[in-house]
């Protein structure tokens, strides 16, 4: 599905798109646009490749987008100049998900290409955007809206994961051996190392922002503002992955010294047990030796 959303007489239009000739009429008519696109069939696919000047393979490949934020820019001389922003949208529910998105950026067009879960983001993002005043309403503004909710999001996975680890130490608690325990710390570790990953290049990549290096985009004094509290979002994230992990290995040692206590408990009976033995041995040998020698 493709909608383009469209800026005139100061005000926000939304259309769906659904031929090469409404694509056309649309764009032949304003100086700036954003398309959004999801679920692309055959003939989408053609129109949005069309409109960025690439072939669908490439096409296809920049729609299913990247694990780890980053950008690029296409140096290709057989196509117009465009920058490509690859960031996913985390979710978390009992293990991490990440759900591909990608920001084309070329001359006039702001594109986007997701899945349906970022649907809501993407409404969110545009219901900002039509409360703000009409001169504040520029291409880099939607941009960084949409950047910033899905930072939020990434907030929403944290607290689904505090959530998770909360239980666990719970668990750890009542009966600290169980091995289930230790397989869920293990599965959420490999979470909290990807999700590192991804905030500190998500970093990365706001900064470059910021700094203006990333080609097609130039930050207005509001979106540089937007683009600040994300920074601010991601840093205080990064801090709590880190607390994450070490809460995490504080119920691995309690596992550890529940283990240790079993095993100096194991060796107590098993001291106990063999001096009753040997009691019992020495009581056998006394016995037997009155009965042969009288």
């Amino acid at each position: 599905m493709i909608r383009v959303y469209t800026v005139a007489k100061k005000e926000l239009f939304e259309s769906r798109v659904s031929s090469q000739k409404e694509m056309d009429k649309i764009t032949s008519k304003v100086k700036r646009a954003w398309v959004d696109c999801w679920n692309l069939n055959e003939e989408e696919m053609q129109i949005v490749s069309g409109l960025l000047g690439v072939d669908a393979t490439t096409l296809d490949g920049i729609e299913n987008g990247k694990v780890r934020p980053s950008y690029e820019k296409c140096l290709d001389e057989e196509c117009p100049f465009y920058t490509w922003i690859s960031t996913p949208v985390v979710e978390f529910n009992g293990e991490l998900k990440l759900h591909p998105l990608s920001i084309i950026l070329r001359e006039r067009f702001l594109v986007t290409l997701r899945n349906n879960y970022s649907s809501w983001l993407v409404e969110s993002a545009l219901r900002t955007f039509k409360s703000l005043e009409p001169k504040e309403r520029k291409p880099s503004v939607i941009l960084s809206k949409l950047l910033h909710k899905i930072i939020d999001e990434n907030s929403e996975a944290m607290v689904a994961i505090r959530g998770q680890i909360d239980k666990i130490e719970q668990e750890a608690l009542d009966d600290a051996h169980h091995k289930a325990i230790t397989k869920s710390i293990f599965k959420l570790k490999r979470g909290l190392t990807t999700l590192h990953k991804l905030l500190w290049a998500e970093k990365e990549l706001l900064a470059d922002m910021n700094i203006g290096v990333i080609r097609h985009l130039k930050l207005v004094e509001e979106a540089k503002l937007i683009i600040k509290d994300a920074l601010d979002d991601v840093t205080r994230e990064l801090e709590f992955v880190d607390s994450y992990n070490r809460s995490l290995d504080s119920v691995l040692r309690l596992q550890d010294l529940g283990a240790i206590h079993r095993v100096e408990t194991n060796l107590v009976i098993l001291t106990v047990a063999l001096v009753i033995m040997t009691a019992i041995l020495i009581a056998l040998e006394m016995s037997i030796g009155h009965i042969l020698f009288g």
